[in-house]
Parts: structure tokens; sequence; C-alpha cells
């Protein structure tokens, strides 16, 4: 059986939006780096391979980071962390115009995931707001 904070969480907009850009985020780096787990993406020379390494690493902080939110009970602790988020979004996107910038194989796959990363940036501020 759900306790209340589960089943809030799992019809939660934002925590949903997060683990698809995370999925988004880890098929992409399976593709650019032709199915190397993380570690050896951290391991490797290769700059699109560190590069992916941190888009998976920043989109698997953001899952864990919105549930810390939610459960949240002080207002003004939901609030600051709901602002963080910020940074895992803005490296995000970072990381995705870098991966651009190399030669890779899947740049349009690149430019999804930053579409992706826009429409979650409009939902976050939506999200701040709302607790304000």
């Amino acid at each position: 059986m759900f306790d209340s904070t589960e089943y809030n969480l799992k019809q939660s907009l934002i925590y949903q939006k997060s683990i698809e850009i995370f999925h988004l985020s880890r098929h992409i780096a399976a593709y650019i780096t032709n199915e190397k787990d993380i570690q050896s993406m951290y391991l490797s020379k290769k700059e699109s391979d560190r590069f992916a390494n941190s888009l998976v690493m920043d989109s698997l902080g953001l899952v864990p980071k919105i549930a810390e939110t939610e459960i949240q009970q002080n207002p003004i602790i939901k609030l600051k962390y709901a602002k963080s988020l910020q940074f895992f979004i803005d490296s995000l996107y970072a990381n995705c115009l870098k991966l651009e910038n190399t030669k890779i194989n899947g740049k349009d796959f690149v430019r999804m995931l930053r579409k992706e990363l826009i429409l979650f940036k409009r939902m976050h501020r939506r999200y701040v707001k709302s607790l304000l």
C-alpha cells in the first residue's frame, strides 16, 4: 500500500518529467558512447564520453532532489530545495551544448534533449512560483 508522500510524488508532473529526462539522457549517452557504462565514460579520455557522463550524472541528480523537495514539510526549506534544482538544469543544458560542439553522431538527439530541458525549466519556474 502507498503512503501519501509516495502517492503524491508519483503524481507530480515535475517528478515524472525528471525521470523522463534521466531516461532520455541515458539513452543519448549510450548512443554517443557506443553503450559504455558510467565508469567507462568517466575514465575515458574522449571529451564526448566525459560530457555524456556528466549529462547522465546530472540528470540522475534531478530525481532524488525533486523527491527530497516533495517530502519536505517546512515550506522555507522546500522552496530552498526547489530553487536548488536550477543548478542541475543549467548543468544539463551546458553539457548538451558542449556535446553539440563535439564531433559526435546523434546531435539531433542532443538537440531534442535540450528542447526537453527548456520545457523542464519552464515547468520548474512554475513549480517554484507555486511554492511561494
